[in-house]
C-alpha cells in the first residue's frame, strides 16, 4: 500500500527562500558598512596644555594642535580628589568669573590660541580657584576634560598639579 503526501515543501521553495534571506542579510550588511544607518558627529581633536595661576585664580588652556573648536560648544570638566565640576561659557557669572579667548575676539581656539577658565578666590585661602561649590588649592591634583558638547566626546584632557 502507497501512501502519498502532498504537504511537504517543494525543494525549489527552499532554496529560493533561503535565497531570499541571503540577499536581505547582504543588504543589511552593506547598508551599515556603506554608512546608510548614519553617522554621529565626529568631536574636534586637540593636543591642549594646561597651567594654573593659583594667585589669578585661573586655569589657562593653550591649543598646542590639531582641530580648531568654539568656546561656546565645548565644556571643561574638572575632577580632583572629591570633586567634580562641569563648566560651559554659560557658567559665567555663578560657577566662573570668565571663560573666554585670550588675545583675539572670535571665540574660535585654534592652533597657538589660549583661552581662560577663571574662578574666584577661595575663601581663607589667599592661593587658589573656587568653581561654584569645588574649591582648588595648593598641592591638589586635578583632571581636565574637554569635551564636545553636540557630540559629548572628548576633545582633549589632561592632569595638572597646583603647585
Amino acid at each position: 500500500m502507497r501512501i502519498e503526501n502532498d504537504s511537504a515543501v517543494s525543494p525549489v521553495i527552499g532554496v529560493m527562500l533561503m535565497l531570499v534571506v541571503t540577499i536581505v542579510i547582504a543588504a543589511v550588511v552593506s547598508g551599515f558598512a556603506g554608512g546608510l544607518a548614519g553617522e554621529t558627529g565626529k568631536a574636534p581633536q586637540a593636543s591642549i596644555e594646561c597651567t594654573a595661576d593659583l594667585v589669578r585664580h585661573q586655569l589657562t588652556f593653550e591649543h598646542k594642535g590639531g582641530d580648531a573648536f568654539t568656546l561656546r560648544d565645548v565644556k571643561v570638566i574638572l575632577a580632583s580628589e572629591d570633586a567634580k565640576t562641569t563648566l560651559t561659557t554659560a557658567d559665567v557669572g555663578t560657577n566662573a568669573v570668565a571663560f573666554e579667548e585670550l588675545g583675539a575676539a572670535d571665540n574660535m581656539i585654534a592652533t597657538g590660541d589660549k583661552f581662560v577658565l577663571k574662578g574666584a578666590d577661595p575663601p581663607g585661602w589667599t592661593e587658589g580657584i573656587t568653581f561654584g561649590s569645588m574649591t582648588l588649592v595648593k598641592n591638589t591634583m586635578i583632571k581636565w576634560t574637554i569635551v564636545d558638547k553636540a557630540t559629548d566626546r572628548m576633545i582633549a584632557s589632561g592632569s595638572i598639579a597646583l603647585v
